[in-house]
């Protein structure tokens, strides 16, 4: 019997080189910046037209990028969360995003 007790797709580094360490913490934190400053420009241009898709595109871009990110930070640092619901949940967070912004690509100005 062979038991495997890895998560598929799940990729885990424990250790390694300090270098790649912190490389990665800045690439996340940078892609976080951005994600952020994209979600900030959406909001400046829904203040600017009141256009109701560009509001709801602010509300996918941060359901998509900006809080799924804070979500990893605050689930795996801040709050003990097993790294299934950790994953699950920032998963799911990341698809509402993409439903609303397919949402708003499909229904336009209705």
């Amino acid at each position: 019997m062979i038991c495997n007790n890895h998560i598929p797709l799940q990729v885990t580094v424990e250790g390694g080189a300090t270098v790649t360490s912190i490389a990665a913490l800045i690439t996340f934190l940078v892609a976080t910046v951005l994600a952020v400053l994209v979600t900030y420009r959406f909001l400046q241009g829904y203040l600017q037209s009141r256009s109701r898709p560009i509001l709801l595109l602010a509300i996918g871009m941060f359901l998509l990028a900006p809080a799924p990110m804070l979500l990893r930070l605050t689930a795996g640092n801040i709050i003990t969360v097993t790294t299934p619901v950790r994953v699950l949940s920032t998963t799911a967070v990341e698809a509402m995003g993409l439903l609303v912004i397919l949402a708003v690509i499909y229904q336009g100005d209705r």
